[in-house]
């Protein structure tokens, strides 16, 4: 596959492999492919938890945030955290 680059991309390649941050353009262009499909993985996630809301709401199955609540999740998250549990990756994401 070849693939032909605008010029200002080829030279911010160039540049990047220069500098050392990649051993060449071919190793550029897989890391930037293997960002795009974490990206889309992520928004693929992200859509289907949205999904899973907007059926649980539809369901009525959901709780108003009210101050309590929020005490309540604060007090369980920090209970939590000092018996040693991790939170999943998920939450932890960017």
């Amino acid at each position: 596959m070849n693939i032909r680059f605008p010029d200002a991309n080829e030279h911010y390649i160039k540049v990047k492999v220069e500098a050392g941050f990649y051993m060449n353009e071919t190793e550029l262009v897989r890391d930037a492919v293997r960002h795009m499909r974490e990206e889309d993985e992520r928004k693929n996630q992200f859509l289907s938890a949205i999904k899973v809301g907007q059926d649980q709401v539809t369901n009525g199955q959901y709780q108003e945030l009210s101050p309590d609540v929020l005490n309540e999740l604060r007090q369980t998250a920090t209970r939590k955290i000092q018996e040693g549990h991790k939170p999943k990756s998920a939450v932890l994401s960017e």
